[in-house]
């Protein structure tokens, strides 16, 4: 680390996330069945950056965020915040680090507790985390908090069922910005908003983060979102990392075949810039309770190689900031016969 270079707030290394599932094991007494969810991920975060994660459903984005949040134990691997592991904290350490680290959910109205007013919900983090706080004390930072997220005062003594999703998703925001955390992870948190509402909210995070200087995880399935929101991004694919790269470096010129079908299915305004030579994924992601050996995307790859079913790769260190896991990366695309596949 450079004496110039700050070191980052977070630093994940090698995470791995299995879940047992419950009642099913393997054939002949082969111990429970299992489902690999994050495989070894490992990456970095610095202070008022934000990380997109990508990949598409079921690869692993969800259970990464929840795992770096300790919401889910990691099986192995590290989590350090601020120099501190957080898989090895006990739990009444780990309970004061976590006001310096939230979330903001897919769905707000089915994270927002129907039994409350939306008040109380956005004041029960300061009263866990902040006891003393006198009432008063706190519904006024209550009531600050609904005005910079675009909400009224008068609306804290509401039910959840009387907002709007876009609604809904600004008090889910301010829950989590009340205790000014340091870290946001925010898992799809405009995928279940309309257009126009998504990028209402798409702004008031990045207002939020400017005014603040808070680090976020952004995880998403669309990548115009992402690219508009994140200095860098990671690629997942069946729970392990794909490429991580700078934004703009990964948009222009994608290295992993995964990475390049990934962009060439975002819709395009204009046909002429469709990237035709790159193909749309074919099939379906492998089950996660049986990955394949190898390259777990070779079974989709169209530059797959026979290298690619027998060997892992590892994820290399390309020499201008990215970390790409693929074989061929070298090579631009087609250069290399293809393996021949058995119908």
């Amino acid at each position: 680390m450079s004496a110039t270079t700050p070191a980052p707030l977070l630093e994940v290394h090698d995470l791995t996330v299995h879940y047992a599932l419950p009642g099913r094991s393997r054939f002949l007494g082969g111990g429970k069945l299992r489902v690999h969810a994050v495989d070894g991920v490992s990456f970095d975060l610095g202070e008022g950056e934000t990380l997109g994660i990508v990949g598409e459903t079921g690869c692993g984005k969800s259970s990464l965020g929840r795992a770096v949040l300790q919401l889910v134990r990691p099986t192995a691997g590290s989590v350090r915040w601020r120099n501190r592991d957080l898989c090895t904290l006990p739990e009444g350490e780990l309970r004061e680090v976590r006001r310096e680290l939230q979330i903001i959910f897919q769905d707000p109205l089915s994270s927002l507790n129907p039994r409350m007013t939306v008040g109380e919900i956005v004041a029960e983090p300061l009263r866990l985390h902040q006891p003393g706080m006198p009432a008063e004390e706190r519904q006024r930072a209550v009531a600050e908090m609904f005005t910079r997220v675009g909400l009224r005062p008068d609306m804290t003594s509401r039910y959840p069922s009387e907002f709007s999703g876009g609604q809904a998703q600004r008090v889910s925001i301010a829950r989590a910005m009340i205790l000014a955390p340091r870290l946001i992870v925010c898992d799809e948190p405009v995928s279940a908003l309309d257009v126009s509402i998504q990028a209402q909210v798409c702004n008031l995070l990045r207002d939020l983060q400017r005014e603040t200087g808070i680090s976020m995880i952004f995880i998403s399935h669309d990548l115009a979102i992402v690219r508009y929101m994140c200095q860098r991004v990671l690629v997942m694919y069946l729970g392990q990392v794909m490429e991580l790269a700078d934004r703009d470096a990964l948009f222009d010129r994608p290295l992993h075949p995964y990475s390049r079908a990934l962009i060439s299915a975002v819709p395009r305004a204009d046909p002429q810039h469709l990237v035709a030579e790159i193909p749309v994924l074919d099939g379906e992601m492998p089950s996660p309770i049986d990955p394949p050996g190898g390259c777990p995307f070779h079974s989709r790859c169209p530059q797959a190689i026979p290298r690619c079913i027998s060997t892992r790769p590892p994820l290399e260190d390309t020499g201008d900031g990215r970390k790409v896991a693929c074989h061929r990366w070298r090579e631009p695309p087609g250069s290399v016969p293809q393996m021949t596949r058995q119908p």
